[in-house]
């Protein structure tokens, strides 16, 4: 049945995503977080929809009789320097033959769509389509799996949500990020069944995340809280509700999730925390030999440069931890792009994540609009977010993460290098109460 109705709906999606480039660049991304084959279960499986979705919308955007001015500045420069030195590592890597160019062919593909978001939004309907690309896909897999979560009691074991997070860390992770982007819409629209929609959403999600059994999740859902009540004009609202949350969790959690967690205050005693260590450590040792260019995607879980750098190990004798004995991968996005990388790729990396969130705060204190202001402080959260949770998980270069970089760059040109780019008419359907939706 969902076979059937994927392909009846499929001229239907082309012909807007032609007519509409911005349309095409949602569905691009829709398809990419969780493939289609994951909702779909006969012959549709077989169509590439991500491939078709994304050539549709790069043939759109160059047949179209609009003009699409772009300026390029310093972030969208960063990240073409770091996709460069991406490349040079790549090409000089001590990984895997298959895994290395698996993970490179992944990246360029990011980096395209990162590319052609930059040249295609410039409306704020453009930005939401996308965020409503995010809520669909990741979302709508995460509320699932949360509901399936409560219906059990907490019995339900969360498992992947897509291949691009495709474990129980990387699903909470990607489910942090796209929190934020649900609230911010849930404040765009008046619509009570939509509302309803997104309030059951954002519930879900949260369960999800307490359903993942992630504490590098859980540690990121306290910081998201902190950060938003932070960031709340009605903290006494979001407090009732952060209570709310906690009474829930507390309800469906079991002893083992409560243990678990506790084992976050005492990390050094713990051996998955430990197991980190080592290969936070070894992709340290990794850089060191190879400052410049890095091993290459995943070197460090590559036998034959595991071993190399195994016996070196001593060299950091002063940070005390186990001896390796298992591969791993790097387990954290900063010391995943070290080890990848090198110090020098880690630097780009490192200006990457400076520049966003300094160029969000620069649209936020120029604008005079107040949906460019609200949306930037939950691009924010879901920065914070990946940030924070990203520190014990290998997703450094996820397709969310440089969506918001991404829109970044897009905000930066419409509120602040130039304030006049953006229409009058876009401006006012912009700043409309949401009681027009």
């Amino acid at each position: 049945m969902r076979d059937i109705a994927l392909i009846l709906i499929f001229p239907v999606l082309i012909y807007y995503a032609i007519k509409r480039p911005y349309i095409g660049l949602a569905l691009w991304l829709w398809s990419s977080l969780v493939p289609l084959n994951l909702w779909a279960y006969g012959f549709s499986t077989s169509f590439r929809w991500n491939l078709i979705f994304a050539l549709t919308t790069i043939v759109s955007y160059f047949f179209s009789k609009k003009e699409f001015r772009f300026k390029s500045e310093a972030l969208f420069t960063l990240m073409l320097v770091f996709t460069l030195h991406v490349s040079l590592s790549s090409f000089t890597h001590m990984g895997s033959e298959i895994e290395v160019w698996r993970e490179y062919e992944f990246f360029i593909k990011s980096i395209i769509f990162f590319v052609f978001i930059c040249l295609i939004v410039n409306k704020p309907l453009h930005i939401e389509a996308l965020l409503w690309a995010c809520v669909m896909s990741i979302g709508a897999r995460a509320c699932i799996e949360g509901m399936k979560f409560v219906h059990s009691g907490g019995g339900h074991v969360v498992r992947s949500i897509s291949t691009m997070f495709s474990d129980n860390n990387l699903g909470a992770l990607a489910s942090l990020m796209v929190i934020p982007m649900m609230i911010y819409l849930y404040t765009r629209y008046q619509h009570k069944l939509i509302k309803f929609g997104l309030g059951s959403f954002i519930f879900l999600n949260v369960m999800f995340i307490i359903g993942s059994d992630s504490r590098g999740g859980f540690l990121g859902l306290l910081v998201l809280g902190a950060y938003f009540f932070w960031k709340s004009q009605r903290k006494g609202i979001v407090l009732v509700l952060l209570i709310f949350f906690g009474l829930v969790v507390l309800q469906v959690a079991d002893q083992n999730w409560m243990e678990r967690m506790q084992t976050i205050e005492n990390a050094g005693e713990d051996g998955s925390f430990m197991s980190r260590l080592i290969v936070w450590k070894l992709s340290l040792l990794l850089a060191l030999k190879h400052p410049i260019l890095g091993g290459g995607f995943n070197a460090v879980a590559y036998f034959p440069t595991w071993v190399v750098l195994v016996a070196d190990f001593n060299t950091l004798s002063f940070i005390p931890s186990p001896n390796p004995s298992t591969l791993y991968v790097a387990h954290s996005i900063y010391f995943q792009v070290l080890g990848d990388t090198g110090f020098v790729g880690f630097t780009w990396y490192g200006l990457i994540l400076l520049l966003t969130f300094i160029g969000l705060n620069k649209v936020r204190k120029n604008t005079q609009d107040e949906w460019a202001k609200t949306l930037v402080i939950y691009l924010q959260l879901s920065f914070v977010a990946f940030a924070v949770a990203g520190a014990a998980l290998s997703a450094a270069y996820n397709s969310i993460f440089l969506l918001i970089v991404g829109l970044t760059i897009v905000l930066k040109r419409l509120y602040v290098n130039d304030n006049n780019f953006i229409s009058n008419k876009d401006r006012k359907r912009a700043s409309l109460t949401s009681t027009s939706r």
